[in-house]
């Protein structure tokens, strides 16, 4: 006998061998009795495979006293239950029949095999006859509607018709399967949408880098978080005024910590943060290092995160990305001892048995140093390839040089919405070259550092709220990159995506849910009403003290419009009402569907914006924003502040 092949990730929901209530006196039943709701207690019950007249059936019917004037039509049901319909994905089902049947499922027909098309009833013969008993035990298969299915209970019909009154024989079995999303991690209580585990994650060929900039991390000196190096950095008084005429180095800091009490807190912030990569969906991070000991001792701590991702879960990678000498005369010589010293470590992150290396704008040395490298390499039995962030271009002609060189393609690339497009077209680019592709993407831009450069200090790139971060995310998902890389999680001078003091995990929190999307392949499906804010403190054109801040003021790049925006970033499991309230200025948006919704309304200086999503006129849930907005300032603050999420337990 032939048997179904079952989906590997398939889950079974009729077996074959399963129970069926049959009917097989050759009554006419019309159509009621494929209604979930129809009584077939009184009908006879049996194992599949049910027919007459083969060897290997596990339950024979009857065709009637008459052997020249057989029944018809025989009719089958069989109820089983979901325990939750909104984790079926695909559904499956498998038919063996002889001679030709319908299939309903709670009254909705979802396959016809020989028969015609049309209405069919009790006295419809199949039009072909299945003689050969290779194929009476065929196995018919065909993908079904999940919108037919149902939480709860569920009813398969099946009318079974023969090709002629004196048929020989009569066979009908069958199987439904489902293919479910992955069971749900722990951490989804956090995520409007259940999160698969981490192992199904990673089964995806598809990878999420975050970019990890050594220089800021959780705590620069173990000390009370309210006199620590961080806050010598945000108050512009600190440090006899060093920072008093730009407001303070950076508007944010990492989550705040109590000090630990031995002496491996670096390895032990460097867990909390690998914990809350893989609580997103990250695969590792992409580490800069110096290629020779720094100066600074936060640059020397490769080692220790290497050893912090072996200790947390030995499947999460680093992605080395070398620093390397620029001037004319510099040698490969620190590289190879540097990536030498680690080329073992089990954490440090292969692509088919090569140490991937990305380092950041490698078009300042020639391509030749960058092959000499790997030459140098390859002779101490070190394989290496490239994965280089290039700078950022919209001329897809670029590059040419690096192709033989090189495993795939990224770039460090631009914070607006409208770079995605330039990110989705280079990935279009990539694949033609027969390479690989890796989209960059962030948050926002936003530098209120001072430094000789008026093109990267004092600047900012207009990100729209959520919309750059969508945008990027979204158009890599297009373009089918293949990996992404979130850049940076950790540069608060410049462009941060990690949890931290102003923005809690609110972005931590949509890397989750792109994520997912970007390795499933399926737009996570909204199970938990979340609401997100982001603003800025006041209008980018809104006056400053120019007494106190006596630096230049901020400039805008990047070709985009300055937006002052309020944006309400709500995933509704169903359809519902969002409110923004900002004094006496109340807006209001109409949700029809599930899911990912943005409402985006004019920021009101003088107030503190209130969010809410409704239903039927009743307030579901309300979040007030934890910054006010100022209709003047003393410095500027031109980043993006953010709110909301779910209560629950975090790395």
């Amino acid at each position: 006998m032939v048997t179904a092949e079952v989906p590997s990730l398939a889950t079974v929901l009729v077996a074959t061998g399963a129970s069926w209530h049959y009917l097989d006196t050759g009554v006419d039943l019309g159509t009621a009795w494929t209604a979930t709701e129809f009584t077939d207690a009184a009908w006879a019950t049996g194992a599949s495979p049910l027919g007459y007249a083969e060897t290997d059936l596990a339950t024979s019917i009857s065709y009637g006293a008459n052997t020249t004037n057989k029944h018809i039509t025989t009719y089958f049901r069989h109820a089983f239950t979901v325990a939750d319909v909104a984790q079926v994905r695909e559904l499956l089902v498998r038919l063996q029949r002889d001679d030709g049947a319908i299939v309903y499922l709670n009254g909705t027909e979802v396959l016809r095999s020989n028969l015609p098309a049309g209405a069919v009833g009790y006295r419809t013969l199949a039009p072909a006859t299945i003689a050969v008993p290779a194929e009476e035990q065929t196995w018919v298969s065909q993908d079904i509607d999940v919108a037919a299915l149902r939480t709860g209970a569920n009813v398969l019909a099946v009318e079974l018709h023969q090709s002629a009154m004196n048929t020989s024989d009569a066979r009908f079995n069958l199987e439904l399967s489902a293919t479910l999303a992955p069971a749900p991690t722990p951490i989804s209580e956090c995520y409007p949408f259940d999160m698969p585990t981490t192992a199904a994650l990673r089964a995806a060929p598809k990878k999420v880098f975050g970019f990890y900039y050594p220089i800021f991390p959780i705590s620069i000196d173990n000390a009370q978080p309210a006199s620590d190096y961080w806050t010598g950095w945000m108050t512009p008084e600190s440090r006899n005024g060093e920072y008093a005429n730009i407001g303070g180095l950076m508007r944010d800091r990492p989550l705040p910590r109590p000090p630990w009490a031995d002496s491996a807190w670096r390895q032990r912030d460097f867990e909390t943060e690998v914990r809350r990569a893989i609580a997103a969906g990250m695969d590792g991070f992409i580490y800069e290092h110096p290629y020779r000991v720094s100066s600074d001792t936060r640059n020397n701590q490769l080692t220790v995160m290497l050893a912090a991702a072996a200790a947390v879960d030995p499947e999460f990678r680093i992605v080395l990305s070398p620093d390397f000498p620029t001037e004319a005369e510099g040698t490969t010589d620190g590289l190879v001892s540097m990536i030498a010293s680690v080329a073992q470590h089990p954490s440090v992150h292969k692509l088919n048995g090569a140490i991937v290396l990305t380092s950041f704008n490698p078009e300042r040395k020639p391509v030749a140093f960058w092959t000499e490298l790997k030459t140098r390499l390859a002779a101490q039995g070190i394989s290496v390839t490239y994965w280089p962030l290039l700078s950022y271009t919209g001329d897809v002609s670029k590059y040419a040089e690096w192709n033989n060189l090189v495993t795939g393609f990224s770039s460090w690339g631009e914070r607006t919405a409208q770079s995605g497009e330039t990110m989705r077209r280079w990935s279009v680019e990539s694949h033609r070259r027969g390479k690989l592709w890796m989209s960059p993407v962030a948050f926002e831009d936003v530098r209120h550092k001072l430094t000789d450069s008026e093109n990267s200090s004092r600047v900012y790139w207009e990100a729209q709220n959520s919309l750059a971060f969508r945008s990027q995310f979204e158009k890599a998902m297009e373009g089918d990159a293949d990996w992404i890389t979130l850049l940076t999680l950790t540069d608060y001078g410049e462009s941060w995506l990690t949890a931290s003091q102003e923005r809690g995990y609110v972005i931590m929190d949509w890397i989750a849910y792109y994520t997912t999307w970007f390795k499933t392949g399926q737009r996570p499906t909204i199970v938990r009403d979340t609401l997100y804010y982001t603003h800025r403190r006041h209008r980018t054109d809104a006056p400053f003290n120019a007494a106190k801040q006596t630096a230049r003021a901020m400039k805008l790049r990047g070709g985009v419009a300055a937006s002052n925006q309020v944006e309400l970033l709500a995933f509704l499991k169903e359809p519902g009402q969002l409110v923004i309230t900002q004094g006496t200025d109340v807006r209001t948006m109409d949700v029809t569907s599930a899911g990912m919704t943005a409402f985006q309304v004019a920021l009101v200086p003088g107030t503190t914006p209130v969010f809410e999503l409704r239903r039927s006129g009743v307030t579901v849930q309300r979040l007030e924003s934890t910054t006010a907005i100022l209709a003047q300032t003393v410095y500027q603050d031109l980043m993006y502040h953010a709110g909301g999420g779910r209560p629950c337990t975090r790395p």
